[in-house]
């Protein structure tokens, strides 16, 4: 008999790179990203319960009702299937910043539907699965996949990256969230539409830090001069890179070992107050790696 309940660790990312090549016919844009998820999770219980679907969630800033991913992705799993529609609560007890660029909304909306086939008893392949996380955000697919990976398009065709170092990330949170949409506005408003030419970027192994970029990153620096500074001192600091993880406002160092990350981590909340933690990469199939490695709980 399936399980009434699961509960499973679902993990922010960052976007190691960023290129924006151009906004599509479609109004929205052109990417090419290199992902890799990390050590930062929420906590995601999905519970087949009364009637309808039903969000809550430990941060006030978190919507409950239909426009939350979570709940969305619900509702699509149930139109792929609607013969298995059926009441739903889903907890969460967030850990990732929200409207930081971390993907945390996606990661619940796929840990949702990674769920789901659990719980219902339904058989469903991972393409498939992917496919209905792209009706749902951009970002849900990675989080159905494999870590580091390629993105292209919006996010949603994947390959994978093997080969990332086990670099440190020190990760750098903000008081406050930034809006996808305001960001990427803003690159088009200073880049004029340019499309860029990606070369070998994605030929062999992931690129060494220092050709990591991210497109947004000016918009960001530009806005909120808080970022830019925290970004310098991780540079002088030693990091071998220091970005923005997608549209911000969280900003990223990586350092080579844990010692000198956690020596950043230090100097940063002592001498900019952003609270700054220590952060690792979490290699090999997103959701299943992270359950594995963290617990999933099945009553």
């Amino acid at each position: 008999m399936p399980a009434q309940a699961l509960t499973v660790f679902s993990p922010a990312k960052l976007n190691l790179i960023l290129k924006v090549l151009g906004r599509r016919p479609d109004g929205y844009h052109e990417l090419l990203l290199l992902n890799t998820a990390i050590d930062l999770m929420d906590r995601v219980t999905v519970t087949i319960e009364g009637e309808g679907v039903r969000v809550e969630c430990d941060h006030p800033g978190v919507p409950t009702g239909p426009s939350n991913l979570a709940a969305r992705a619900a509702e699509v799993f149930f139109a792929a299937f609607p013969d298995r529609r059926t009441g739903l609560r889903i907890g969460i007890e967030k850990k990732i910043p929200v409207a930081g660029g971390l993907g945390g909304g996606s990661s619940n909306a796929a840990a949702v539907l990674w769920c789901l086939p659990r719980l219902l008893g339904v058989e469903v392949s991972a393409e498939r699965l992917r496919a209905l996380g792209s009706e749902v955000g951009s970002d849900v697919p990675f989080f159905l996949f494999r870590s580091p990976a390629w993105a292209e398009g919006r996010g949603e065709r994947l390959r994978e990256a093997p080969g990332l170092p086990p670099y440190s990330f020190v990760v750098v949170r903000f008081p406050f969230g930034l809006g996808a949409g305001e960001i990427f506005g803003g690159w088009d408003l200073t880049s004029g539409g340019n499309r860029y030419t990606l070369g070998s970027l994605m030929e062999g192994e992931p690129p060494p830090p220092r050709d990591w970029v991210n497109d947004l990153g000016p918009v960001v620096f530009a806005r909120h001069g808080e970022t830019l500074r925290v970004r310098d001192r991780l540079l002088s600091l030693g990091g071998l890179a220091a970005l923005v993880s997608g549209s911000g406002p969280t900003v990223f160092g990586v350092f080579p070992d844990d010692a000198s990350a956690l020596r950043a981590c230090n100097l940063v909340n002592r001498d900019l107050g952003f609270a700054a933690e220590l952060r690792h990469a979490v290699p090999g199939p997103v959701m299943n790696n992270v359950l594995s490695k963290a617990g999933c709980k099945e009553r």
